[in-house]
């Protein structure tokens, strides 16, 4: 993820540096490109740490719920 976002950083500064009609064109397909995988994995990742979070509450919740169902007392 970090080294797409880095090599959009570096299409884009390609795209700003360059003189040339087309090394404009390619270079900003280029960091587009790089720019819009960033975003993907970017997305997968914070969808994955929020199942897992969600993974984590349900399995809490439903070990809390066969306690109670189950008859066991809290000990005092």
């Amino acid at each position: 993820m970090v080294f797409f976002f880095l090599l959009g950083v570096v299409g884009f500064a390609t795209y700003g540096l360059s003189d040339g009609e087309g090394a404009l064109v390619l270079a900003s397909i280029i960091s587009g490109v790089f720019f819009a995988c960033f975003l993907i994995l970017f997305a997968i990742y914070w969808i994955g740490y929020l199942l897992k979070g969600h993974a984590i509450w349900q399995a809490e919740r439903q070990a809390e719920s066969d306690g109670a169902s189950m008859g066991q007392q809290p000990e005092d």
